[in-house]
């Protein structure tokens, strides 16, 4: 995402601050909001079987995090997100979310689930 792109979501996002070592959202919430990291990083972390935490992927600013489970139907959050450093992020609504996805063409969500879901990079996500 170019920064002319996230400085127009900037007049119609809200925003939040996101301090370092800030737990964002966790593995088995329920499904919420998206975001778009404007400044900073966040990682995104997978419990193991020990009980411990993975690192899965960084996320840069202008990128976008939390959204995935929407693309893929599922109804709970699959990682740990957790700013690495103070952060500020656009929210993207979980309704605004749901309802582009709606009306999304169903053979191109079709594409995107299976694309992601078999995807070797996917596990790294």
């Amino acid at each position: 995402m170019d920064l002319n792109a996230v400085e127009q979501l900037k007049n119609v996002l809200s925003s939040i601050t996101i301090e370092k070592d800030q737990i964002i959202y966790e593995e088995g919430e329920p499904l919420g909001d998206g975001y778009i990291l404007s400044l900073g990083k966040v990682q995104l972390f997978k419990n193991t079987s020990d009980g411990k935490l993975a690192e899965k992927q960084t996320i840069n600013s202008m990128q976008v995090f939390g959204v995935w489970n929407s693309i893929l139907g599922n109804n709970v959050r699959l990682f740990t997100a957790k700013a690495l450093e103070k952060s500020s992020a656009l929210i993207i609504p979980k309704a605004t979310l749901d309802k582009k996805l709606s009306t999304l063409d169903p053979f191109i969500r079709l594409l995107f689930r299976q694309a992601l879901s078999n995807s070797e990079n996917f596990g790294s996500l």
